[in-house]
Protein backbone atom coordinates (compact mmCIF):
# COMPACT_ATOMS: atom_id res chain seq x y z
CA UNK A 1 0.00 0.00 0.00
CA UNK A 2 1.32 3.29 -0.85
CA UNK A 3 0.82 6.02 1.79
CA UNK A 4 1.48 9.74 2.15
CA UNK A 5 1.63 11.72 5.20
CA UNK A 6 0.24 15.20 5.34
CA UNK A 7 2.12 16.91 8.72
CA UNK A 8 4.54 19.91 9.34
CA UNK A 9 7.53 18.38 7.84
CA UNK A 10 9.14 21.12 6.45
CA UNK A 11 9.53 23.18 9.48
CA UNK A 12 12.78 23.74 10.59
CA UNK A 13 11.90 22.34 14.35
CA UNK A 14 13.07 18.64 15.89
CA UNK A 15 9.68 17.52 16.64
CA UNK A 16 8.15 18.06 13.52
CA UNK A 17 10.83 16.39 11.80
CA UNK A 18 11.21 13.55 14.24
CA UNK A 19 7.74 12.42 14.80
CA UNK A 20 7.67 12.83 10.64
CA UNK A 21 10.47 10.68 10.32
CA UNK A 22 9.31 8.24 13.17
CA UNK A 23 5.64 7.99 11.55
CA UNK A 24 7.42 7.32 8.14
CA UNK A 25 9.65 4.35 9.82
CA UNK A 26 6.88 2.69 11.63
CA UNK A 27 4.43 2.55 8.42
CA UNK A 28 7.81 0.99 6.65
CA UNK A 29 8.03 -1.88 9.34
CA UNK A 30 4.20 -2.20 8.92
CA UNK A 31 5.10 -3.37 5.18
CA UNK A 32 3.78 -0.18 3.49
CA UNK A 33 5.64 2.37 0.83
CA UNK A 34 5.35 5.42 3.07
CA UNK A 35 5.94 8.98 1.76
CA UNK A 36 5.54 12.42 3.03
CA UNK A 37 3.44 15.04 0.71
CA UNK A 38 5.38 17.85 0.43
CA UNK A 39 2.87 20.14 0.87
CA UNK A 40 4.71 23.13 2.10
CA UNK A 41 2.68 26.44 2.13
CA UNK A 42 4.16 29.78 2.52
CA UNK A 43 3.27 30.08 6.34
CA UNK A 44 5.13 27.17 7.23
CA UNK A 45 7.81 28.18 4.86
CA UNK A 46 8.58 31.98 5.96
CA UNK A 47 8.99 31.53 9.58
CA UNK A 48 12.76 29.12 8.55
CA UNK A 49 13.84 30.88 5.61
CA UNK A 50 17.17 32.51 5.51
CA UNK A 51 15.95 36.59 5.92
CA UNK A 52 16.27 38.84 2.82
CA UNK A 53 17.87 41.97 2.70
CA UNK A 54 14.97 43.48 1.14
CA UNK A 55 15.69 47.07 2.58
CA UNK A 56 18.04 49.56 2.92
CA UNK A 57 17.71 49.90 7.03
CA UNK A 58 18.55 45.38 6.48
CA UNK A 59 21.18 46.47 4.48
CA UNK A 60 23.14 48.96 6.44
CA UNK A 61 22.70 46.75 9.74
CA UNK A 62 24.10 44.13 7.71
CA UNK A 63 26.95 45.59 6.44
CA UNK A 64 27.60 47.37 9.39
CA UNK A 65 26.93 45.16 12.68
CA UNK A 66 29.59 41.99 12.70
CA UNK A 67 26.74 40.72 14.99
CA UNK A 68 24.13 40.83 12.58
CA UNK A 69 26.84 38.90 9.89
CA UNK A 70 27.63 36.26 12.31
CA UNK A 71 23.58 35.75 12.94
CA UNK A 72 22.82 35.78 9.06
CA UNK A 73 25.52 33.50 8.29
CA UNK A 74 24.38 31.34 10.99
CA UNK A 75 20.56 31.47 9.77
CA UNK A 76 22.06 30.31 6.41
CA UNK A 77 23.96 27.68 7.59
CA UNK A 78 21.61 25.90 9.96
CA UNK A 79 19.21 25.84 6.71
CA UNK A 80 20.86 24.78 4.50
CA UNK A 81 22.09 21.66 6.81
CA UNK A 82 18.75 21.22 8.00
CA UNK A 83 17.45 21.14 4.34
CA UNK A 84 19.85 18.54 3.54
CA UNK A 85 18.29 16.56 6.38
CA UNK A 86 15.24 16.25 5.57
CA UNK A 87 16.08 15.52 1.57
CA UNK A 88 18.11 12.32 2.85
CA UNK A 89 15.96 11.12 5.33
CA UNK A 90 12.16 11.59 4.08
CA UNK A 91 10.65 10.13 0.67
CA UNK A 92 8.78 13.05 -0.76
CA UNK A 93 6.05 13.15 -3.15
CA UNK A 94 4.94 16.41 -5.20
CA UNK A 95 5.98 19.61 -4.80
CA UNK A 96 2.94 21.62 -3.23
CA UNK A 97 2.98 25.44 -1.76
CA UNK A 98 -0.72 25.73 -2.09
CA UNK A 99 -3.75 24.00 -1.65
CA UNK A 100 -4.77 24.53 -5.18
CA UNK A 101 -1.64 22.76 -6.66
CA UNK A 102 -2.52 20.29 -4.07
CA UNK A 103 -5.76 19.50 -5.13
CA UNK A 104 -5.18 20.11 -8.66
CA UNK A 105 -2.66 17.46 -8.97
CA UNK A 106 -3.00 14.98 -5.96
CA UNK A 107 -0.31 12.16 -5.91
CA UNK A 108 -2.62 9.41 -6.35
CA UNK A 109 -1.73 6.89 -3.47
CA UNK A 110 -3.45 4.29 -1.92
CA UNK A 111 -4.04 6.03 1.70
CA UNK A 112 -3.23 9.26 3.28
CA UNK A 113 -2.57 10.00 6.88
CA UNK A 114 -2.44 13.55 8.72
CA UNK A 115 -0.90 13.97 11.74
CA UNK A 116 0.79 13.98 14.05
CA UNK A 117 1.63 17.26 15.16
CA UNK A 118 -1.46 19.93 15.47
CA UNK A 119 -2.17 19.77 12.01
CA UNK A 120 -5.77 20.63 13.04
CA UNK A 121 -5.15 24.20 14.57
CA UNK A 122 -5.80 26.94 12.62
CA UNK A 123 -3.49 29.28 14.33
CA UNK A 124 -0.70 27.37 12.51
CA UNK A 125 -2.03 26.60 9.27
CA UNK A 126 -3.66 30.58 9.05
CA UNK A 127 -7.18 29.52 9.31
CA UNK A 128 -9.13 26.43 8.12
CA UNK A 129 -6.57 24.50 5.53
CA UNK A 130 -8.58 21.79 3.55
CA UNK A 131 -5.24 20.11 2.95
CA UNK A 132 -4.92 18.89 6.78
CA UNK A 133 -8.18 17.08 6.79
CA UNK A 134 -7.37 15.35 2.87
CA UNK A 135 -10.02 17.22 1.09
CA UNK A 136 -7.39 16.27 -1.90
CA UNK A 137 -7.75 13.08 -1.40
CA UNK A 138 -8.59 11.03 -4.72
CA UNK A 139 -12.31 9.30 -3.67
CA UNK A 140 -10.72 5.98 -3.68
CA UNK A 141 -8.31 6.70 -1.31
CA UNK A 142 -8.10 5.62 2.37
CA UNK A 143 -8.30 9.02 4.72
CA UNK A 144 -6.84 7.84 8.37
CA UNK A 145 -6.10 10.60 10.74
CA UNK A 146 -3.20 9.53 13.27
CA UNK A 147 -2.25 11.37 16.32
CA UNK A 148 -3.91 14.37 14.96
CA UNK A 149 -3.89 17.37 17.44
CA UNK A 150 -6.59 20.32 18.07
CA UNK A 151 -3.97 21.99 20.24
CA UNK A 152 -6.96 23.09 22.96
CA UNK A 153 -10.04 21.41 23.72
CA UNK A 154 -12.25 22.40 21.04
CA UNK A 155 -12.12 23.57 17.53
CA UNK A 156 -12.30 27.08 17.46
CA UNK A 157 -16.33 28.39 16.85
CA UNK A 158 -15.42 29.70 13.47
CA UNK A 159 -13.91 26.44 12.06
CA UNK A 160 -16.33 23.76 13.55
CA UNK A 161 -18.87 23.24 11.34
CA UNK A 162 -15.55 22.90 8.42
CA UNK A 163 -13.79 20.30 10.46
CA UNK A 164 -16.68 18.43 11.81
CA UNK A 165 -17.75 17.99 8.52
CA UNK A 166 -14.12 16.94 7.32
CA UNK A 167 -13.66 14.40 10.04
CA UNK A 168 -16.80 12.59 9.01
CA UNK A 169 -15.41 11.54 5.40
CA UNK A 170 -12.24 10.42 7.20
CA UNK A 171 -12.09 5.98 7.12
CA UNK A 172 -10.30 6.08 10.70
CA UNK A 173 -9.60 8.49 13.20
CA UNK A 174 -7.40 8.82 16.49
CA UNK A 175 -5.92 11.93 18.30
CA UNK A 176 -2.84 12.81 20.29
CA UNK A 177 -4.12 14.41 23.49
CA UNK A 178 -6.68 13.25 25.60
CA UNK A 179 -8.04 16.99 26.27
CA UNK A 180 -9.43 16.71 22.24
CA UNK A 181 -10.97 13.11 21.98
CA UNK A 182 -14.40 14.05 23.06
CA UNK A 183 -14.63 16.86 20.74
CA UNK A 184 -13.18 15.19 17.57
CA UNK A 185 -15.28 11.86 18.63
CA UNK A 186 -18.32 13.97 18.53
CA UNK A 187 -17.28 15.51 15.53
CA UNK A 188 -16.36 11.64 14.22
CA UNK A 189 -19.74 9.98 15.26
CA UNK A 190 -18.20 7.60 17.43
CA UNK A 191 -15.52 7.24 20.24
CA UNK A 192 -11.59 7.96 18.92
CA UNK A 193 -9.16 6.78 20.63
CA UNK A 194 -5.90 8.62 22.18
CA UNK A 195 -2.20 6.90 20.30
CA UNK A 196 0.79 7.88 21.07
CA UNK A 197 2.99 10.60 19.12
CA UNK A 198 4.93 8.96 16.52
CA UNK A 199 8.11 9.62 18.19
CA UNK A 200 7.32 7.41 20.52
CA UNK A 201 6.39 4.38 18.44
CA UNK A 202 10.14 3.75 18.02
CA UNK A 203 12.34 2.16 20.58
CA UNK A 204 15.33 3.98 21.33
CA UNK A 205 17.92 2.16 19.25
CA UNK A 206 16.36 2.71 16.00
CA UNK A 207 17.15 6.37 16.40
CA UNK A 208 20.38 5.45 15.87
CA UNK A 209 20.17 5.53 12.17
CA UNK A 210 20.02 9.42 12.45
CA UNK A 211 21.22 10.24 15.68
CA UNK A 212 25.30 11.78 15.57
CA UNK A 213 26.75 11.14 18.87
CA UNK A 214 27.52 14.37 20.59
CA UNK A 215 31.08 15.66 20.06
CA UNK A 216 31.02 17.73 23.29
CA UNK A 217 33.93 16.68 25.72
CA UNK A 218 32.23 18.33 28.75
CA UNK A 219 29.39 17.26 30.53
CA UNK A 220 26.46 19.80 30.40
CA UNK A 221 22.60 20.58 31.58
CA UNK A 222 20.54 20.46 28.21
CA UNK A 223 17.51 23.35 28.31
CA UNK A 224 15.27 23.14 25.18
CA UNK A 225 13.39 26.00 25.93
CA UNK A 226 10.88 26.75 23.05
CA UNK A 227 8.64 29.75 24.56
CA UNK A 228 10.52 32.11 25.94
CA UNK A 229 10.29 31.76 29.80
CA UNK A 230 12.17 33.47 33.06
CA UNK A 231 11.20 31.06 35.54
CA UNK A 232 12.66 28.30 33.55
CA UNK A 233 15.69 30.23 33.12
CA UNK A 234 16.19 30.75 36.54
CA UNK A 235 15.61 27.66 37.64
CA UNK A 236 18.17 26.39 34.59
CA UNK A 237 20.80 29.09 35.94
CA UNK A 238 19.90 27.56 39.90
CA UNK A 239 20.68 24.14 38.85
CA UNK A 240 23.91 25.28 36.86
CA UNK A 241 25.01 26.63 40.56
CA UNK A 242 23.92 23.76 42.37
CA UNK A 243 25.98 21.10 39.88
CA UNK A 244 28.51 22.77 38.15
CA UNK A 245 27.51 22.18 34.84
CA UNK A 246 27.53 24.95 31.61
CA UNK A 247 24.15 24.84 29.86
CA UNK A 248 23.67 23.81 26.09
CA UNK A 249 20.72 25.22 24.33
CA UNK A 250 18.83 25.96 20.86
CA UNK A 251 19.03 29.61 20.65
CA UNK A 252 21.49 31.72 19.03
CA UNK A 253 22.29 34.10 21.48
CA UNK A 254 23.17 33.38 25.19
CA UNK A 255 20.84 33.13 27.57
CA UNK A 256 21.95 30.82 30.86
CA UNK A 257 24.77 32.83 32.96
CA UNK A 258 27.12 29.51 32.37
CA UNK A 259 26.97 28.29 28.50
CA UNK A 260 28.86 26.49 25.99
CA UNK A 261 28.12 27.68 22.86
CA UNK A 262 24.49 26.27 21.29
CA UNK A 263 23.31 23.94 19.35
CA UNK A 264 21.79 26.37 16.79
CA UNK A 265 22.67 24.88 13.02
CA UNK A 266 22.72 21.53 14.12
CA UNK A 267 20.35 19.05 12.69
CA UNK A 268 17.81 16.53 14.23
CA UNK A 269 20.22 13.85 14.03
CA UNK A 270 22.36 16.06 15.84
CA UNK A 271 19.65 17.08 18.44
CA UNK A 272 19.85 13.21 19.76
CA UNK A 273 23.16 13.17 20.26
CA UNK A 274 22.74 15.97 22.42
CA UNK A 275 19.70 14.94 24.24
CA UNK A 276 21.75 11.48 24.59
CA UNK A 277 24.61 12.62 26.74
CA UNK A 278 22.66 15.19 28.32
CA UNK A 279 23.50 14.87 32.22
CA UNK A 280 19.94 17.25 33.30
CA UNK A 281 17.04 17.91 30.62
CA UNK A 282 14.97 21.51 31.33
CA UNK A 283 12.37 21.64 29.06
CA UNK A 284 9.36 23.26 28.13
CA UNK A 285 9.03 21.33 24.53
CA UNK A 286 7.02 18.64 24.34
CA UNK A 287 9.20 16.30 22.23
CA UNK A 288 12.05 17.69 24.63
CA UNK A 289 10.63 15.78 27.25
CA UNK A 290 9.65 12.81 25.03
CA UNK A 291 13.47 12.50 24.18
CA UNK A 292 14.03 12.78 27.30
CA UNK A 293 12.07 10.02 28.32
CA UNK A 294 13.35 7.99 25.43
CA UNK A 295 17.02 8.61 26.08
CA UNK A 296 15.78 8.48 29.86
CA UNK A 297 17.60 11.17 31.12
CA UNK A 298 16.77 13.24 34.42
CA UNK A 299 14.49 16.20 33.46
CA UNK A 300 11.98 18.37 34.47
CA UNK A 301 9.02 19.88 32.30
CA UNK A 302 7.95 23.28 32.45
CA UNK A 303 4.54 23.50 30.83
CA UNK A 304 4.46 25.52 27.94
CA UNK A 305 1.37 28.09 27.62
CA UNK A 306 -0.04 27.22 24.81
CA UNK A 307 0.58 24.07 24.02
CA UNK A 308 1.17 22.30 27.68
CA UNK A 309 -1.86 19.86 28.22
CA UNK A 310 -0.15 17.41 25.80
CA UNK A 311 2.94 17.49 28.29
CA UNK A 312 0.85 16.90 31.17
CA UNK A 313 -1.11 14.70 29.74
CA UNK A 314 1.87 12.40 28.84
CA UNK A 315 3.22 12.69 32.15
CA UNK A 316 0.10 11.63 34.34
CA UNK A 317 -0.92 8.76 31.46
CA UNK A 318 3.19 7.55 32.25
CA UNK A 319 2.90 8.31 36.11
CA UNK A 320 5.35 10.42 35.90
CA UNK A 321 3.62 14.05 37.13
CA UNK A 322 6.78 14.41 39.42
CA UNK A 323 8.69 16.10 36.60
CA UNK A 324 6.13 18.61 35.80
CA UNK A 325 6.78 22.21 37.60
CA UNK A 326 4.44 24.79 37.07
CA UNK A 327 6.64 26.96 38.69
CA UNK A 328 10.16 27.11 39.76
CA UNK A 329 9.63 27.25 43.15
CA UNK A 330 7.58 24.19 43.21
CA UNK A 331 10.93 22.39 42.64
CA UNK A 332 11.95 20.49 46.33
CA UNK A 333 14.84 18.57 45.64
CA UNK A 334 17.69 16.92 42.40
CA UNK A 335 15.13 13.53 42.66
CA UNK A 336 11.92 15.24 41.00
CA UNK A 337 14.95 14.65 38.03
CA UNK A 338 15.41 11.11 38.07
CA UNK A 339 13.59 8.11 36.71
CA UNK A 340 13.50 6.16 39.34
CA UNK A 341 11.68 2.69 37.99
CA UNK A 342 13.32 2.49 34.05
CA UNK A 343 12.19 -0.94 33.17
CA UNK A 344 8.41 -0.21 34.75
CA UNK A 345 8.46 2.77 32.25
CA UNK A 346 9.53 0.85 28.83
CA UNK A 347 6.55 -1.48 29.78
CA UNK A 348 4.01 1.30 30.26
CA UNK A 349 5.65 2.54 27.04
CA UNK A 350 5.81 -0.81 25.06
CA UNK A 351 2.21 -1.29 25.90
CA UNK A 352 1.08 2.15 24.80
CA UNK A 353 3.27 1.43 21.77
CA UNK A 354 1.75 -1.92 21.08
CA UNK A 355 -1.96 -0.59 21.27
CA UNK A 356 -1.01 2.57 18.93
CA UNK A 357 0.39 0.65 16.19
CA UNK A 358 -2.45 -1.73 16.43
CA UNK A 359 -4.70 1.11 15.74
CA UNK A 360 -2.46 2.40 12.37
CA UNK A 361 -2.25 -1.71 11.36
CA UNK A 362 -6.22 -2.15 11.46
CA UNK A 363 -6.61 1.23 10.04
CA UNK A 364 -4.45 0.81 7.12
Amino acid sequence: MKVGVVTFHNAHNYGATLQTWALQKTLKKLDAEPCVVHYHPDIIDHLYEVPKLDTAAKRWKYLSKKSERVRRRKIRIKYHRYRTFLNQNLTMAGDYRTWEELKNNPPGLDCYIVGSDQVWNPDHTGGFDPAYILDFAEERAKKIAYAASVGRERFPAQYREQYKSAIQKFDAVSVREPSAAAEVSEAFGREVPVVLDPTLLLERAEYDEIKVPSERKEKYILVYMMETNKKLVRLANKLSVVTGLPIIQRRQGKVFRNELPSFFTEHPGEFLGEMEKAEYVVTNSFHGTVFSIIYERPFISMLHSETGSRTSDLLMELGMEKHLLMDGKDFKNMGQFTIEDKAGLRRRIGKMRANSIEFLKDAL
